[in-house]
């Protein structure tokens, strides 16, 4: 031992007789063992030497690969400290502080490790006394509440807590939190994944009876009498409320009396639009089953009108309804069908039909307006529109039951459309720009430029995202649009100078549709790269909090790929959606960019303040760089910079250039508000 480094220090420590004091081989073995070890642990050293430490650790532990991760630790770090229950030889348990140092021979060689370990369980004991004394307070509360350790063992619970999981308290009481919850093939829970103070997580737990229970999670932590954290669990029951929600987001998209898709989902039933049909089908003269036989008999029509057209359309076509007598039906595939002729017919025929309705015969048929994609030429909502414009043109007329949307009658509708049109020519056209906003270090180094788009049209004059993006969104161009602006974007940023710092700027790009990870998005970017030169390590993708909600495996995997090349993901305007922690750390981001919404008032405001570093708290644990947007004034840059905060975005450095001004920016060196 004396060759080792470290090994005097083991020898000291040998002789305490008050700590447990043993040595380990590099396999883990035990190779000394003092009387303060015989004392804590209730073993000789004969029983000992030679074997492995398996006997004095919890079931729970082993299970957990425990024993092997403290050693692990210690030869990562030095040394580890590890708190927590252990096992005498006599089945007893203590609360023992063990500290773990590695070994190292002269070459670098691992040659063991000195272990002591120190009896706490008298302070462990006065923790749980002065828990005990505001148990009368905790019970008398009708919410769920658990006290765990450092390792997420239980180790209190109050009534209500019980009745939640009906769990008796002896069967609570050691138990780890990973028992407790429905792990849905997620990796294992640890305590340290718990922020005070942060948003509010929903797990789901598991009764003794197996059914499920989502709760929302409230967190606050406390410190033990040595110094050491456990925290208090707040578990909110929101299972009624959860299937609430659940039946809200169905009803989003159904009719509440029929059941079928309603006016929001039918645009998205139809999948192909140049290939599809759509059929608007409005009963004739429905009002005089309301009159004469009341509006509970013409609810029992249009339930069994919506029955008759879900069992006889045709396999693959959809059915919605619209309004009150009106339904709209959807044909994925006109030619497959047998044409428009065969379709229509369809249609009509089911429209055209009798129902006994207490006691009453009572005939219905439709009037039907009819957008074919390949004729139309438009989105799924277009079809919609125009046939629904049809079946009005139909009932106008009078001559007719059917009305086809041609071409006069889409000219008559679409004036909302002609900046749609124009949008689509700037695209074509190469009539867009982008400007570019640059965000700086503390030291006022340009770090990135997040492009901006603008539209200088002809008439409107300049308009800004805001504008553009929603005339996108409606006429299905946003992926369009996110192709354009990456392409310019990127080469636009391969001509940029070099600063006066020696690295180049990077460039980060919003996308609204045509989504990372996804193959069309990596083709693209990989064929820029090509073209441009540009290095991978230069772009940044920024995507809002609300995208990145249940991502699909397939774009989170394609995310990792485009990662480990070097490109960068940014989480933008973080803290204006929704997005569970758990969300947050499988996206694979690098940036977070804090919302300007807490910047505004941050001098003056101390929640915003607190917010903010949460986030920069978050963002540094999960090894991610924070970027501040909205920063316009220097008494904002004052408070902003005392905090742990990489970069800086907003008016007080720069507003947004053009490329040309953006370059002379670069150039002339750092940015000092």
């Amino acid at each position: 031992m004396t060759e080792l480094r470290g090994a005097a220090g083991a020898e000291a420590l040998f002789s305490l007789s008050d700590f447990a004091v043993y040595t380990l081989d590099a396999s883990g073995a035990v190779v000394s063992w003092n009387l303060g070890a015989e004392r804590i642990l209730g073993a000789l050293a004969s029983e000992v030497i030679g074997g492995s430490l398996a006997q004095f650790y919890t079931p729970e532990q082993i299970a957990a690969g425990h024993p092997e991760k403290l050693l692990e630790q210690a030869r990562e770090h030095g040394t580890s400290v590890d708190e927590g229950w252990r096992v005498r030889k006599d089945g007893t348990w203590f609360w023992a502080n063990v500290v773990t140092t590695a070994l190292w021979a002269p070459d670098g060689e691992l040659r063991g490790y000195a272990r002591l370990t120190r009896d706490d369980t008298v302070a462990h004991e006065q923790l749980e006394t002065s828990l005990r004394q505001f148990r009368d307070l905790y019970e008398l509360t009708p919410v769920a509440i658990g006290l765990f350790d450092r390792h997420g063992y239980v180790l209190d619970s109050n009534s209500a807590m019980r009745r939640l999981l009906a769990r008796s308290s002896k069967d609570l009481r050691g138990k780890h939190m990973n028992s407790l919850l429905d792990q849905g093939g997620t990796e294992p829970f640890e305590m340290n994944e718990l922020s005070e103070g942060a948003a509010a997580q929903e797990w789901v737990l598991v009764r003794s009876d197996g059914e499920q229970v989502h709760c929302e999670v409230h967190v606050a932590t406390s410190l033990q009498s040595g110094g050491d954290p456990f925290w208090l669990v707040v578990f909110e029951d929101v299972t009624d409320r959860r299937r609430e929600s659940q039946s809200l987001r169905y009803w989003a998209h159904h009719d509440e009396l029929t059941g079928l898709w309603n006016r929001t989902a039918i645009p998205q039933l139809v999948a192909d639009p140049e290939r599809a049909a759509v059929l608007y089908c409005d009963i004739k003269n429905f009002n005089r089953i309301n009159e004469a036989l009341g509006y509970a008999a013409g609810d029992e029509v249009l339930i069994a009108m919506a029955r008759r057209l879900e069992r006889q359309l045709p396999m693959g076509w959809s059915v919605g309804r619209s309004a009150a007598d009106e339904f709209v039906v959807v044909c994925p595939d006109v030619a497959a069908e047998g044409g428009v002729a065969a379709i229509v017919t369809t249609v009509a025929r089911l429209m055209h039909t009798s129902f006994d309705v207490r006691g009453h015969r009572v005939q219905v048929s439709a009037l039907i307006g009819a957008a074919l994609g390949s004729e139309c030429r438009g989105s799924g909502e277009d079809l919609v529109r125009w046939a629904f414009a049809s079946a009005l043109r139909a009932k106008k007329s009078g001559r007719s039951s059917i009305a086809f949307a041609g071409p006069t009658l889409i000219d008559s509708i679409d004036g909302q459309l002609e900046l749609e049109g124009e949008l689509r020519d700037a695209i074509d056209n190469d009539e867009l720009a982008l400007h570019f906003q640059p965000t700086v270090a503390a030291d006022g180094t340009i770090r990135t430029c997040e492009s901006l788009l603008r539209w200088d049209h002809p008439e409107r004059g300049m308009l800004s995202p805001g504008v553009i993006l929603p005339v996108a969104e409606r006429a299905g161009m946003l992926a369009d649009l996110d192709a354009w602006v990456l392409s310019t974007a990127l080469r636009e940023a391969a001509s940029w100078p070099v600063g006066r710092s020696g690295e180049p700027v990077s460039v980060s790009v919003n996308v609204a549709e045509l989504m990372p990870g996804y193959p069309i998005f990596t083709d693209l970017i990989e064929r820029l790269v090509a073209e441009t030169g540009l290095a991978w390590e230069r772009i940044v993708v920024e995507l809002v909090e609300t995208a990145i909600v249940d991502l699909p495996a397939e774009m989170r995997r394609g995310m990792h790929e485009l990662r480990d090349r070097g490109m960068r993901f940014a989480v933008d305007d973080f803290g204006t959606g929704y997005s569970s922690l758990t969300r947050i750390r499988e996206f694979p981001a690098q940036v977070i960019k804090i919302d300007r919404t807490f910047v505004t008032d941050i001098a003056h405001s101390h929640i915003d303040r607190t917010l903010v570093g949460v986030v920069t708290d978050m963002a540094r644990s999960l090894d991610c760089t924070t970027v501040v947007e909205g920063v316009e004034t220097r008494e904002q840059f004052d408070v902003l910079r005392t905090m742990p905060i990489d970069a800086y975005q907003g008016w007080l450095f720069s507003k947004a250039l053009p490329g040309p001004e953006l370059a002379e920016l670069i150039e002339a060196g750092p940015i000092i508000p």
